[in-house]
């Protein structure tokens, strides 16, 4: 899994300082402890990431982008066969913070990875839901 590389400070805001894992020209910040994104209400009534009525996880993560370039994301289950991950990145924003929804069909172990031009950048992540 994928532990972010670097501590946020509280006042970053929106600028490459905010985005906790990445490099000069990408970054994400990764707001699941230890490289697990639980899906479902959390026992302090918050959540992470949304179970679909179909079963599918669906996340916000916040990426920053270096160039002009459209973010384009992708995803791949690495343990088992499954769906690709969709990720829904708007249009309009250009540099800097991007939002991203993505939507992981199933739990798992998966591989996102994000790029713009020729900037790359990949994580890994286990997706599980909430135990009741």
């Amino acid at each position: 899994m994928t532990i972010p590389t670097t501590a946020v400070p509280p006042d970053a805001g929106f600028g490459a300082a905010g985005f906790n894992y990445g490099n000069t020209r990408l970054r994400a910040h990764l707001h699941w402890p230890k490289g697990r994104l639980t899906a479902g209400i959390l026992p302090g009534g918050g959540a992470m990431a949304i179970i679909q009525k179909d079963g599918s996880i669906r996340a916000k993560v916040g990426w920053w982008v270096a160039a002009a370039d459209r973010l384009v994301v992708t995803g791949r289950r690495l343990d088992t066969l499954a769906r690709p991950l969709r990720a829904e990145v708007p249009t309009g924003y250009g540099l800097g913070f991007q939002p991203v929804v993505l939507t992981f069909p199933t739990v798992g172990c998966w591989r996102v990875t994000g790029s713009a031009g020729a900037a790359r950048l990949t994580f890994v992540v286990e997706v599980v839901k909430v135990r009741r």
